[in-house]
């Protein structure tokens, strides 16, 4: 039944604006999602889903939001276990490190390297895919570690009225910024 019903979804493509597939015992997001560029709807409650997948990431995107509504209640999304972890030393490579130092001048406006970065495409091409870290705000490009920040939704989005929070993805460069974050910031781990 299940099968069916995504199939008859993703014969609409970008035309189908809602799915609603509550209570099929279902133990995974189904990966088609990400070619549903139009949707605007998910039903997914009481299934037994315990993550989100990655293709439902890139029509959640918070900045540019296209899914408008998200029922996700009754699924183990999200385990409330604390996990005691150990820390690493963190050890950067050599680009990693050239990268850090290079983004933040250029943040900046360090003419030296603005001028130098001009003759470099595959330098300006590596440095394009830097994060901010939400802590210090100084830039990288290998995530430390994925953290997750609940926050009231919008009140533009309609959501169930049990939801109270969301999870929001913040990113962190370091041990050290990890150990200065807020209270409502959770590491994201896998166990």
């Amino acid at each position: 039944m299940t099968e069916r019903l995504l199939i008859k979804a993703l014969s609409g493509g970008k035309n189908t604006k809602i799915i609603t597939l509550n209570g099929k015992k279902m133990t995974k997001m189904p990966s088609a999602l990400g070619k549903l560029p139009g949707l605007k709807t998910l039903v997914l409650q009481n299934n037994l889903i315990p993550k989100v997948c990655p293709e439902l990431r890139t029509l959640t995107q918070f900045q540019d939001l296209k899914l408008r509504e998200f029922y996700c209640e009754g699924n183990p999304l999200f385990l409330q276990q604390p996990v005691i972890s150990t820390q690493r030393e963190n050890v950067w490579s050599l680009q990693e490190i050239t990268s850090r130092f290079v983004m933040n001048q250029l943040a900046e406006n360090n003419p030296f390297l603005m001028d130098g970065i001009e003759r470099y495409p595959q330098v300006r091409s590596m440095i394009s895919q830097g994060k901010t870290c939400a802590i210090c705000g100084q830039h990288f490009i290998t995530v430390w570690l994925d953290c997750v920040r609940f926050v009231s939704p919008p009140k533009d989005w309609k959501i169930s009225k049990n939801l109270q929070l969301v999870p929001l993805r913040v990113l962190i460069c370091s041990y050290k910024c990890f150990t200065q974050r807020d209270p409502n910031l959770f590491g994201i781990a896998q166990v």
